[in-house]
This record gives structure tokens, C-alpha cells and sequence, in this order.
């Protein structure tokens, strides 16, 4: 499930009151002998994202979206400010759900807070020393810190626990319908197939007679091995590929996988069949089904709650981004840059 981007990001978000600065904006960080300027990024009703805040948190996760890329590229940089952008939009979500805590009076504890912090650090079997250490590589400087960030992530999930998760219901006839489109898929594009091929390779540049002459070759082929010629032989004095000219046993494969040309002719065969040739973009194949099977398909009863799950977070995932969006809508959100 791909949830909005504040639930996938465990980064800490502080914004302050446009009070705090008066009228003298931009803010100016620093000692009197190094003034930096610390630009607004964006006003959320009556708060701010500062620009430090952006840089901090679209660093902190840079890697982790983007992987191996130079940062010091042209592309690498493109790529960069794309993520930028994408953490400033993330940073304004959390603000108006923040915001949005406040209206409600949602709020937890430092024991809930002190207890989710604990449950964190047993389940990944860490002492206070190690946890600590943890935290430090992961750019998080104190464990108060930390705490402060977790406390806004426990905010965040009440109030969508309240404001969206309470309103989601599923239903049987849901699970039904699901396990219905499930056991469809199965007999469709998941079946498993196990096929020989004699691929016969035809270039795109290839004339109407060269066409021809390959279709011909094909047919002669197809003609041996329906009269009883080895298939491993042919395919090894014929074929163009390098599986062919292996033998062309492709051992089983998903329908679906298949290149379209050979989806429907596939189903209609039974093992030891000859079809052929078939014509695709890359040139001609010639099939032999070995054995077919349905993908798995458990019974409804061992699936319905596997289902149930699932429809229920893809009801929480579209519920989650309807609720922001209709945040977001009612909201004064003015992106500087």
C-alpha cells in the first residue's frame, strides 16, 4: 500500500508562528559575525515552512528515494530539487494536519509517547546505548529530539484514526466481489504455462518474400514435429534465440508474461500440442504446451481476511488522500518556492 507521503516519513517538521517575527521577514539565523539567511518556503494558514526545514528533510531522505544518483550532476541535481519540492508539499500536509489536531483537541501524552519510544526500541532488540547510537546515524541528534518528532506522528495518526479511519467499513459482498476478481486473475494472465519454443527470428526491414520464405520454414517445422521429430533437435538446427538454440524448453511462465500474440492461443492448448507459426513483432514462434496450471487460489474462507485487509487499507489510503485534499482546499497555502 503507498500511503500519503507524512505517514511514510518519520522526519521531524518544525514551524513557527508568523507572530514570533513580526513584521521582519525573512528570518536571520546566526552570530552577529555569520548572518544567514533563512528564507520562507511556505505560509500554511498562519504558520511557516522555512526553507532549512525543506533542505533538512528532502537531504535526510534523498538517498532513500533516489538511491545511487550524483548529487553534483545536472540530472542528479534535476532530480534533487523534483524530491525538494515533493518534501515541501509533504511538510505542508503535515502542518495542516497539525492545524487540524489543534481544532480538534487531539493530543497525546509524554507516557504514550515515552511507552511508543520503548516499544520502538525493544522491538529492534536495542539497549538505550545502541538505541542512541541508532538514532545519531540516522541524523536525529538526542533522543528528546526524537521524542518530539514521534509525538507529532502519534498526533498525526489519532486524528486520522478519528477523522478517517473510525468512517471506513467493509463489507462481505466487498470481500466477495474481490475474491471473485481474484480467482478470475488466476485463470487468466496468472496461469502458469510451461512451453517450448522454436523462435524463428524475422527483422523488421525483412521483405514480403523474406516474410514468406521464414513462414514456409515455419510450417516444415511444425509438419516434422507433428510427425514425431525431436523438438530439442529442431529447435537447436532452426532457432534463432539463444533459448532455442538450447533446446527451447522455457520452463513455466505467468499467461501473462507472455507477449500478446501468444495469450489466447496458449489457453485453447493441451500438453503435448503443437501451435505454429504465430506471428509477433519479433518474428515467428512455434509452441509446444509441456503442462498448464492455474495460478493458486486459496478458498474463500482462508482468504476473506487477507481481503478484508487489503480493501480496507486501499479504502484508508483513497480516504486519507480525500480528507487532505479537502484540507488543503479550505486552507490558505502559498508556496514561496
Amino acid at each position: 500500500m503507498r500511503l500519503s507521503a507524512f505517514l511514510r516519513s518519520a522526519l521531524l517538521c518544525r514551524v513557527l508562528p508568523l507572530a514570533v517575527f513580526g513584521a521582519t521577514l525573512p528570518v536571520f539565523t546566526g552570530s552577529a559575525n555569520a548572518i544567514v539567511l533563512d528564507r520562507i518556503a511556505a505560509v500554511v494558514n498562519e504558520e511557516i515552512i522555512l526553507d532549512s526545514e525543506v533542505n533538512q528533510n528532502a537531504l535526510q531522505t534523498a538517498r532513500a528515494e533516489l538511491g545511487d544518483v550524483d548529487f553534483s550532476s545536472p540530472e542528479g541535481q534535476r532530480k534533487f530539487e523534483q524530491h525538494r519540492r515533493k518534501t515541501l508539499e509533504s511538510l505542508v500536509e503535515r502542518v495542516l494536519i497539525m492545524q487540524q489536531a489543534r481544532e480538534m483537541k487531539v493530543d497525546v501524552t509524554d507516557e504514550e509517547v515515552k511507552s511508543a519510544v520503548e516499544s520502538v526500541r525493544t522491538q529492534n532488540n536495542l539497549t538505550p546505548e545502541q538505541f542512541q547510537e541508532a538514532l545519531k546515524q540516522q541524523g536525529i541528534s538526542s533522543l528528546e529530539e526524537y521524542k518530539k518528532s514521534l509525538h507529532k506522528q502519534l498526533v498525526q495518526m489519532r486524528v486520522i484514526n478519528q477523522a478517517v479511519r473510525s468512517k471506513i467499513s467493509i463489507g462481505d459482498d466487498e470481500v466477495r466481489a474481490l475474491y471473485a476478481q481474484n480467482v478470475r486473475q488466476a485463470s487468466g494472465d496468472a496461469m502458469q504455462i510451461h512451453l517450448k519454443q522454436i523462435f524463428l527470428s524475422v527483422p523488421p526491414t525483412a521483405t514480403t518474400a523474406q516474410i514468406d520464405e521464414k513462414r514456409r520454414l515455419g510450417m516444415k517445422i511444425v509438419a516434422e514435429l507433428r510427425g514425431g521429430k525431436d523438438f530439442t533437435q529442431l529447435a537447436k538446427q532452426h532457432g534463432s534465440d539463444d533459448a532455442s538454440k538450447a533446446g527451447g524448453d522455457l520452463g513455466f511462465l505467468a499467461r501473462g508474461d507472455l507477449p500478446p500474440e501468444l495469450r489466447e492461443p496458449v489457453v485453447s492448448m493441451d500438453p503435448g500440442d503443437i501451435r505454429g507459426p504465430i506471428q509477433s513483432e519479433r518474428g515467428l514462434h512455434i509452441l509446444q504446451l509441456v503442462e498448464k496450471k492455474s495460478g493458486e487460489v486459496k478458498s474463500f474462507d482462508e482468504a476473506k481476511e487477507e481481503l478484508r485487509r487489503q480493501l480496507y487499507e486501499q479504502s484508508l489510503e483513497r480516504g486519507i488522500q480525500n480528507w487532505t485534499k479537502e484540507l488543503r482546499r479550505k486552507a490558505h497555502v502559498d508556496i514561496r518556492h
